[in-house]
């Protein structure tokens, strides 16, 4: 891999036992991706952890900036034996690599509706490159409870939200809520007629996915 470094760190524990079905995961995720786009060059952070992680999953990705990520994984965890059998490691990687070139054009996302376009370009981004079915929180709201809790246009803009509550359910807002409503803006966009490209999913700015369809014309 040209331009993807892997640094493992051994401050927090021992990955040793994992370490090439994880490494060839991330190969594989580079060798996959790389005919759609030119992966830009990364250095990734390796380590263990626990509390941290996706408690379904076992494991976690950041972006610290666009050329650095860490992945994150809990062997002990009781669902991180079905991601290494699953693929999830290397479609992971390739969400990751989305979001970290999409941070080095127009950036994740200073508003809630513009973090939520990038989450959802990145999945639809996935999918493209894997010909793959949804994640589980890209998928994880009923359309009839999205009708409920759909963002005014006033909250869609703000830049003082919690990343926490509307992604990851650590407040009072169902758990993946912004994974799943970044999946159907970004869904109805590519509905209203724009040609699916990688470039475009990763190079497009937020407010014109935003305003691509009328928010009331979101849910079905």
């Amino acid at each position: 891999m040209a331009h993807w470094t892997l640094h493992w760190l051994d401050a927090t524990g021992d990955l040793s036992a994992w370490r090439d079905r994880i490494t060839a995961q991330i190969n594989d995720a580079y060798r996959v991706m790389a005919p759609f786009v030119d992966p830009t060059s990364m250095d990734i952070l390796i380590e263990r952890g626990n509390e941290t992680v996706t408690p379904e999953t076992g494991m976690r990705t950041d972006i610290a900036r666009p050329n650095l990520a860490t992945l994150v994984f809990d062997p002990y965890n009781e669902n991180f034996s079905a991601t290494l059998k699953s693929g999830l490691i290397k479609r992971q990687m390739v969400n990751t690599s989305h979001r970290a070139m999409r941070a080095a054009g127009p950036g994740y996302g200073f508003t809630l509706g513009g973090a939520m376009v990038s989450e959802g370009l990145a999945a639809q981004f996935v999918r493209l490159v894997f010909d793959s079915a949804p994640e589980p929180w890209d998928a994880a709201i009923s359309d009839d409870v999205l009708n409920k809790v759909w963002p005014d246009q006033r909250t869609m803009m703000t830049t003082k939200f919690d990343h926490g509550e509307w992604f990851s359910g650590a407040g009072d807002k169902p758990k993946w809520l912004g994974y799943t409503l970044g999946t159907k803006i970004v869904e109805n966009w590519l509905l209203s007629g724009v040609e699916l490209t990688p470039s475009r999913l990763i190079n497009v700015p937020a407010p014109k996915v935003l305003n691509a369809v009328p928010l009331q014309a979101m849910v079905s």
